[in-house]
């Protein structure tokens, strides 16, 4: 995954990018795509309840693609948001659903 401008070329400044969860909704395990760019340390994905308790913290390899895979066995089913935080800064948010 590299962020492109409109026309399909790269971009000429690469950006964050957190995509959707796949599968979503899922029952057991999901993955989570993502770009940073060069520059970003200490990246991680958090994990967030509706009522804002974070419930899990993934630990991201960057700059450059990736991802990481959410094991949701020790989760309980409903919504979740997961947001994309580097250099201490929350970079992207977005949301999912567990069914068991």
């Amino acid at each position: 995954m590299h962020p492109t401008d409109v026309d399909g070329s790269s971009a000429s400044r690469a950006v964050e990018v957190l995509a959707q969860n796949d599968p979503n909704p899922f029952s057991s395990d999901t993955r989570i795509s993502y770009f940073l760019p060069e520059g970003a340390q200490s990246a991680i994905i958090c994990i967030y309840d509706l009522l804002g308790k974070q419930v899990e913290q993934l630990a991201v390899t960057g700059p450059g693609a990736g991802s990481v895979t959410l094991r949701g066995g020790n989760l309980q089913a409903g919504m979740y948001i997961y947001s994309l935080i580097a250099n201490g800064k929350e970079l992207a948010s977005k949301k999912m659903i567990l069914t068991k």
